[in-house]
């Protein structure tokens, strides 16, 4: 695992980015790098335009416009939802 898989994410606060003296997320040490699709909660499908991305698997999104990582599988060729 590295730390950049962590950029974004909300909890990269806890990853030395804080005033607090906390040096490390504490799912960074079970983390693992895995392939997800970047979406905009606000986004529609056809998700044909959205390119797979690295990030940690406990990877959350912050704020009102959040992004969701989702597992390349469950989208289809059509760019919509698998059923």
């Amino acid at each position: 695992m590295d730390i950049k898989y962590c950029s974004g994410c909300r909890d990269n606060f806890y990853n030395s980015n804080n005033g607090l003296g906390v040096k490390e997320c504490w799912s960074f040490k079970s983390a693992k790098i895995v392939w997800r699709i970047p979406v905009g909660m606000w986004e529609s499908p056809p998700y044909l335009h959205k390119k797979k991305k690295r990030v940690a698997n406990c990877w959350h999104g912050e704020g009102n416009q959040r992004t969701i990582m989702v597992k390349p599988e469950a989208i289809g060729v059509d760019g919509y939802w698998k059923h």
